[in-house]
């Protein structure tokens, strides 16, 4: 560790005197620097838990290029899958699972390895990422009341309500209702390594209720592969995005709140409804449709990853930005039509 600084200061000279030889110094002909780390470097009682470590940039980087590097091997954390970047551009997270009780340490970019570069090749100032988890295992589920669906589900509103009805109705054949209590750490992990392989494909019926089962065991092991696919960009078939979204409600994945806040105006209506619903579970708040005021109250809250407010294209179809609110209030008026049952019918659940 002691040797680190010195390296960092000759490393960030060289940089500089080779800006000057070049040009005035700009912000666009500096190198990129590390501005926010989760876990912030440096902390200590990270909850092991945790399934990926981000690192954002103070520029646009290279999509497909980075150096996670080893500081040493016992150091570097069990990756789960392949680094990527969000759609900031600036933040790349790596999947991980981490251990209780154990010092972790990783360069982002290093002597050796500078693939973290901007747009215009630049390689970002080497950066030393290290933290600890809490000593004490938590429980074999990820770090969330179980109980926290159910809570949450007082605050959701009538229309979410409704969509959460139906939809145990159409899908129940889908989701996963066992607790799995009394399953071991083994039992538990080789259930989640068959499920995770099932969903690399075909989308089968299996592949549809790999999610929901994920969705039970509250796999931590789970979220990036649950993330990517509730947050592709790709305009497609949405069955397996919103069963995802509902997801990481049920596991309760706060580090997904920016991104879900994103899916409230998607196109899908089942896709931007459990949006709402699993936001609300998240969060214990509730602002509906209205993702401008999920981006504030997120950003008040000095939430994080914090919200990008930029409006993502989910589809060629898509309203401009200012017409976008009103396309899907119509939208949502005709869906939750069709799943109210007619004047005088008995409510679900009740007979006459």
């Amino acid at each position: 560790m002691k040797n680190t600084i010195p390296l960092l200061v000759a490393a960030m000279a060289l940089v500089l005197a080779s800006s000057t030889l070049v040009g005035e110094i700009s912000l666009e002909s500096s190198p990129p620097v590390v501005v926010k780390t989760v876990p912030a470097a440096g902390s200590e009682n990270v909850d092991p838990g945790l399934g990926e470590l981000q690192v954002t940039f103070s520029k646009s980087m290279q999509d497909g290029s980075w150096s996670w590097s080893t500081w040493s091997e016992e150091n570097f954390p069990e990756t789960t899958g392949r680094p990527r970047f969000l759609g900031d551009g600036r933040t790349c997270v790596l999947p991980v699972k981490l251990q209780p009780g154990r010092f972790y340490a990783t360069w982002l970019n290093s002597q050796k390895f500078g693939n973290f570069k901007d747009a215009g090749g630049r390689s970002a100032v080497p950066y030393l990422l290290t933290f600890k988890t809490r000593g004490h295992p938590g429980p074999q589920a990820p770090p969330v009341a179980a109980s926290a669906p159910a809570v949450s589900a007082t605050k959701l509103n009538e229309d979410q309500r409704l969509v959460l009805e139906w939809t145990d109705r159409q899908f129940r054949s889908f989701f996963d209702a066992r607790a799995f209590d009394g399953w071991s750490e083994k039992e538990r992990a080789e259930l989640e390594t068959r499920l995770l392989d099932t969903l690399k494909g075909p989308q089968t019926r299996e592949y549809y209720q790999a999610i929901n089962t994920l969705a039970a065991l509250r796999s931590g092991r789970g979220l990036p592969a649950l993330r990517a696919i509730a947050f592709d960009r790709r305009d497609k078939d949405n069955r397996d995005r919103w069963m995802a979204i509902r997801a990481l409600g049920n596991i309760g994945d706060k580090m997904a709140v920016p991104e879900l806040i994103h899916l409230v105006y998607h196109g899908n209506v089942n896709t931007r409804w459990w949006a709402q619903i699993s936001l609300v579970r998240l969060t214990e708040k509730n602002f509906g449709a209205d993702w401008k005021a999920w981006g504030a109250w997120w950003n008040d809250s000095r939430g994080e990853p914090a919200f990008d407010p930029a409006i993502i294209r989910w589809w060629s179809g898509q309203a401009e930005p200012e017409k976008l609110t009103d396309s899907l209030e119509q939208s949502d008026r005709k869906f939750l039509e069709k799943l109210r049952p007619p004047a005088g019918a008995p409510a679900a659940g009740q007979t006459k």
